[in-house]
């Protein structure tokens, strides 16, 4: 008995510090079961996290004595039993002593308010920078991505945060550097064609008196991130980021273009509809035979299309692989479309196009 308690106990502490998926979902962590008391993270991020830090301390520091009870409530009465419940209740009435200091002294001991204290000059109240900062976060202008179960990173216009279980890192975007330091690469699928990769970032203050800290994302959410910060995150030559599964199909696509013959034009080549900003350089040629007998309700015949060089092969590829069905290995063998007249076209009718020299 005492051992399935055990166990059980075991699994439900794991659950709470931890929570998996299905508690988030069902709503079974200490921030959804006390939303009511901790406010909205929205509309007061500092206040809320000082109260959601303190009561998720509180409640962890009492898992041990909790256990204590349990098995007392299973039917333990072995002699160890009153300096076990003893000890533990030690170990959360410290924890309690711990809280009440950080609530004291104006709060300046509290780990949110300690991450603030660099930033407020001397004489003034930290309330003002926590203040500012709550106004510049309900704003729409931030990313808030999460790092796991029990932590995110956020950046607003001016702030960089980590938030976690018992504290935040907070830095400005001003004052410090973002370094890559690591990679590691995972394959979702078990041909290989979803690979997920996540970057290890150390964001390094210019400031002694602001701590050092590290978070992990994966590199689609890195490209997400970078138009949020003043400065980019720094690469280090020996580290290389994933490029997308959209990037690498465009990459292939402009090797297997360039084997088509070069579609010669008299007219000045155009800016690429597409993104306005590389020339435009494909040209929509039928050149492909037909399809073979048996075959034509199958497969839908190429169509020459009479539109004009308007796009470039990255916005092609990008509008071929946008619009492809099935595993990405056999993208290349579909038909696509026409942006613009939507004319059936196979990757053999994508052809270089080159101004015709006179």
């Amino acid at each position: 008995m005492d051992v399935l308690l055990t166990l059980f106990y075991i699994l439900f502490s794991i659950c709470v510090v931890y929570p998996p998926t299905e508690f988030i979902s069902a709503g079974f962590t200490i921030p959804q079961l006390l939303d009511s008391y901790l406010g909205s993270e929205n509309v007061n991020f500092i206040g809320y996290h000082m109260k959601r830090i303190s009561i998720t301390a509180l409640i962890h520091s009492a898992l041990p004595l909790g256990y204590t009870l349990t098995l007392w409530c299973g039917g333990e009465r072995g002699q160890w039993m009153p300096c076990f419940i003893i000890g533990t209740g030690i170990i959360h009435m410290l924890m309690m002593y711990k809280i009440a200091q950080w609530w004291e002294n104006d709060r300046r001991n509290h780990p949110v308010v300690k991450a603030m204290l660099p930033y407020v000059p001397p004489g003034f109240d930290w309330r003002i920078l926590a203040s500012n900062f709550n106004v510049e976060y309900r704003g729409v202008d931030k990313v808030s991505i999460q790092l796991n179960a029990t932590s995110k990173f956020i950046a607003t216009q001016t702030w960089l945060v980590k938030v976690g279980q018992y504290g935040i890192d907070l830095v400005k975007q001003s004052d410090c550097a973002l370094v890559a330091t690591a990679t590691d690469s995972h394959n979702i699928s078990p041909s290989g064609e979803d690979e997920v990769q996540y970057v290890n970032i150390e964001a390094i203050p210019s400031r002694d008196s602001i701590k050092r800290f590290s978070f992990r994302i994966s590199t689609t959410a890195l490209r997400e991130l970078q138009p949020r910060l003043e400065r980019p995150v720094r690469v280090p030559d020996h580290i290389s980021l994933l490029p997308t599964l959209i990037e690498r199909f465009v990459t292939i696509f402009k090797q297997y273009v360039d084997q088509n013959p070069v579609y010669f034009v008299d007219q000045e080549l155009e800016v690429c509809i597409g993104c306005m900003q590389n020339t435009a350089n494909v040209k929509l040629d039928k050149r492909c035979p037909p399809p073979p007998p048996g075959l034509e309700q199958n497969v839908a015949p190429c169509q020459q299309c009479n539109c004009r060089v308007l796009w470039c092969c990255a916005c092609m590829g990008r509008w071929w692989a946008a619009r492809a069905a099935g595993a990405p290995a056999a993208w290349l063998a579909q038909r696509g479309s026409c942006p613009v007249c939507r004319a059936t076209f196979c990757l053999l009718d994508v052809c270089p196009a080159q101004l015709r020299q006179s």
